[in-house]
């Protein structure tokens, strides 16, 4: 399956070195790119791209709140940060927004083409050079995990409620997930209406950011 990646970047060498990254790789197909806010939304709205390379750094509007734009625009979209910031804080808060990669820009090519093919498959990709919170994010994965095995309390998501919505979390359509667990589209949209309406989710970024707040992204090692 080919993934159409659009880069965005205000600094045209930069955008020149990632194009020229994901030229040749397989399956990979370069949508687009933008140089700004605006040219980047209209560029997402018009090619629909998989997966959005962003930058953090952006004249005008900051890649997080570019990031909630694409969101509502195409909430499929998966995003890769690409950053210099290696706080934690804006580790934290790129999660919480719902971008799946997080990558400095200090880092090798290969991390970001990396950090695409995770977050096009659902996971979450850290940067390995971010080790401390890596190691803390899992953590508490663990400690969540150990949670939710209890019994479920009084009004809690049933089964089907829980698999749908974790699903949806992690970028899968509602069509995409009724072939993935074997039930139709309108059941699917049942289940997720039920889920959303019991935990106050309102939109798909609220969805995803449960998701993060449940540890339902997986962090894989990455090759140095």
């Amino acid at each position: 399956m080919t993934v159409r990646v659009i880069l965005v970047d205000d600094h045209p060498v930069v955008l020149a070195g990632l194009a020229a990254l994901l030229d040749g790789v397989p399956d990979f197909e370069l949508a687009g790119q933008a140089r700004s806010a605006s040219q980047a939304l209209a560029l997402v709205r018009e090619r629909g791209p998989g997966v959005v390379v962003l930058d953090m750094g952006l004249p005008g509007m900051n890649g997080v709140a570019l990031a909630e734009r694409i969101f509502e625009a195409a909430p499929e979209t998966r995003i890769v940060m690409l950053t210099h910031f290696e706080d934690p804080g804006h580790v934290q808060n790129a999660l919480r927004t719902g971008i799946r990669g997080y990558v400095l820009k200090s880092s090798p090519g290969d991390k970001v083409i990396q950090a695409i093919k995770t977050v096009q498959g659902g996971g979450l990709y850290i940067d390995s050079e971010l080790e401390e919170f890596r190691s803390e994010w899992v953590r508490r994965q663990a400690q969540r995990c150990v949670r939710d095995s209890a019994p479920p309390p009084a009004g809690a998501l049933s089964h089907r409620e829980a698999q749908v919505l974790r699903l949806a979390a992690t970028g899968h359509s509602n069509k995409e997930i009724a072939r993935r667990i074997g039930l139709g589209v309108k059941s699917v949209e049942t289940y997720r209406y039920r889920a959303c309406k019991k935990l106050l989710l309102h939109s798909r970024l609220d969805i995803i950011r449960y998701g993060a707040e449940q540890g339902w992204f997986l962090v894989p090692q990455d090759v140095d």
